[in-house]
């Protein structure tokens, strides 16, 4: 019998491959890499740990690590900040609106700008953030900053890409060590591959930080 981990895994495989072949079938290019099984199956388990009614991330692509928050808990609301609108993305936004109706906002634009634009608005706050957008050290930095104005008070906040011997992992690597440095962000675990890590190190291929966003 599969286990509950390896239920959802086969899920969320599954349903990657759908989002891929929907635009892929639509002749439409993917320019960037997604979340892997493994980082989706966690990010599904930590929206469900935590009881998110609103997740927020940064950077949506192809949906990836969308679907697995949407995926987690049946009444979760996300909210996706993303740069432009490239036709995969469009294309993306189609299937979650599909099987997610009304569960899912997509905001376009830097999120420079529009970050703290959904913080004066005074939106819903979320429990949850993703970072995942920019990856040169002052966006990442800005990212992790301007998601701690958006979430409640003690939010879970996810940094990935935390990966500096690769070029793209340079900046998120520095951007979360300089957050937990001036006190803006409480460690809780670092994950390698899939595995809770005590040390982030080579040669994983994905890595990822968690932790508490501190009270403003």
């Amino acid at each position: 019998m599969e286990t509950d981990s390896t239920q959802d895994t086969s899920t969320i495989e599954k349903l990657m491959w759908e989002i891929y072949e929907y635009v892929k079938q639509r002749h439409a290019p993917v320019y960037e890499g997604g979340a892997t099984a493994a980082e989706a199956v966690y990010l599904q388990e930590l929206a469900r740990r935590t009881k998110a009614g609103v997740v927020a991330e940064i950077g949506f692509n192809v949906g990836f690590s969308a679907m697995a928050f949407l995926e987690g808990l049946p009444e979760v609301k996300v909210v996706s900040f993303e740069i432009d609108r490239r036709i995969s993305v469009d294309l993306a936004k189609e299937f979650i609106d599909a099987r997610y109706p009304d569960r899912h906002e997509l905001v376009l634009g830097n999120s420079l700008d529009t970050l703290p634009r959904y913080a004066e608005d005074k939106r819903e706050q979320p429990d949850l953030v993703f970072v995942d957008g920019g990856h040169d050290y002052d966006v990442a930095y800005a990212d992790i900053q301007n998601s701690r104005k958006i979430a409640k008070p003690g939010a879970i906040v996810v940094v990935d890409d935390m990966v500096p011997w690769r070029p793209w992992g340079v900046g998120p690597h520095e951007a979360w060590y300089e957050a937990v440095k001036r006190g803006l962000v409480e460690p809780i675990e670092y994950v390698s591959d899939g595995v809770v890590v005590d040390e982030i190190a080579e040669p994983a291929d994905r890595a990822w930080a968690t932790g508490r966003f501190t009270a403003l």
